[in-house]
């Protein structure tokens, strides 16, 4: 009789287990997100890029967190063909900024989908005071965040400017995961402008 309990309890903790862990990811469209411009010309710059999000259960992740990486990478890289970047390896991330030079540092804090409230539980925490509003509990809710920091090397006054962005978009729940993909890359559209704003209008 123990034993039944012990194995109901256990089937019970692994069902809410796998219902707060739905968290669906796809690789954002790599093209369509920006275009090549002649903005930074000359600069010298490393980006460093690091995962913060917090998905334990990956059943519905169909792009993992190196390839995002590569997309978000190569979408910097692209957009400013005529500034020297160097694509450093996410494990450089704490490290200092590198004499002379510019350093962006882009972590990534949400790029997933879920219903309802769940999607809270993967958003990462990379120093950054993230506002997402209230969070719709009968919605697809589709969330993309960066904390980035911009540090400037270049002279004895070393400057550092830092960006929290945070877009959420939210669809009926109906459509399945179809309705959860399109939300999500509208959110990513959304962040990446935002992000290679910043990085525009703030490296002079």
């Amino acid at each position: 009789m123990v034993k039944k309990i012990l194995l109901f309890s256990v089937y019970i903790l692994l069902g809410l287990f796998a219902s707060a862990q739905r968290i669906y990811v796809w690789c954002p469209p790599e093209t369509g997100l920006s275009s090549p411009n002649d903005k930074l010309k000359g600069f010298n710059i490393n980006v460093v890029i690091s995962d913060t999000r917090t998905i334990i259960d990956t059943t519905k992740v169909e792009c993992s967190s190196q390839n995002l990486i590569d997309i978000i990478a190569n979408t910097v890289v692209s957009t400013y063909p005529s500034a020297i970047i160097n694509i450093l390896d996410s494990s450089q991330y704490k490290q200092a900024g590198e004499e002379n030079k510019i350093t962006i540092k882009i972590a990534i804090s949400a790029y997933h989908s879920a219903s309802g409230t769940d999607v809270s539980t993967a958003i990462g925490n990379p120093e950054g005071n993230f506002n997402w509003g209230i969070l719709p509990k009968n919605k697809w809710n589709s969330v993309a965040g960066f904390h980035v920091v911009i540090d400037d090397f270049r002279t004895d006054e070393h400057k550092t400017l830092t960006r929290n962005i945070a877009n959420i978009v939210s669809r009926p729940n109906i459509g399945g995961s179809l309705t959860a993909k399109k939300a999500l890359y509208e959110a990513y559209r959304e962040a990446n402008k935002e992000l290679l704003y910043f990085i525009e209008t703030t490296i002079k």
